[in-house]
């Protein structure tokens, strides 16, 4: 009896042991999704044939994931809820390092019907992937937007940059995608050290 008793402490203490560190290491190498904003946006004068210019400042937090960054296709949205496109631009995929913030510049070329607005929107779409040593993960796809107002001189109101962001995501639903495996793991160690 005392065998079997020391063999299943043995094995428990070995599960639970195995579980802390496969946390430690889940909290360890956690990517940090990658911040986008818009630091500098202005419209163009009436005789260039470009709409507005911009550049995005595009942050790498973690340190120790690259971003391979997709094609990321920019949309100039102005009117009534925004639902007239004004013109599209492209920034070309690109890798970025660890710890490494990238400018990226760009014009919105096209129609200058609608840039008579005061405020616009700003929308980027594009996907990404985390480069670890040898691995790569899956493609994260990205959909944000921010709203940029002008003054009178077609320059961009706010001083410091603006955040783009997802208008879909909310709370409850980005808490429900995270990973519930290491809390089942410490919740488990506590029910089995209890006994």
């Amino acid at each position: 009896m005392s065998e079997s008793g020391g063999l299943c402490q043995c094995c428990t203490k070995f599960v639970i042991a195995a579980g802390l560190t496969a946390l430690a290491l889940w909290l360890s190498f956690r990517p940090i999704k990658p911040r986008y904003y818009l630091v500098a946006f202005s419209l163009a004068a009436s005789n260039s044939s470009s709409v507005a210019s911009f550049q995005i400042e595009i942050e790498n937090k973690n340190r120790q994931h690259g971003i391979y960054y997709d094609d990321i296709a920019l949309s100039l949205l102005a009117g009534p809820n925004f639902s007239s496109p004004l013109s599209n631009s492209l920034i070309n995929a690109f890798y970025q390092g660890h710890r490494k913030t990238a400018d990226k510049d760009g014009h919105f070329s096209g129609n200058r019907s609608a840039t008579a607005a005061s405020l616009f929107r700003v929308a980027a779409n594009s996907s990404y992937r985390y480069k670890a040593l040898f691995w790569k993960s899956r493609h994260h796809a990205v959909s944000i937007a921010a709203e940029v107002e002008v003054d009178r001189g077609g320059k961009k109101t706010a001083e410091k940059g603006i955040r783009l962001t997802s208008s879909s995501g909310s709370g409850a639903r980005a808490l429900a995608r995270r990973p519930v495996l290491p809390f089942v793991f410490l919740l488990y160690a506590l029910i089995v050290l209890r006994r």
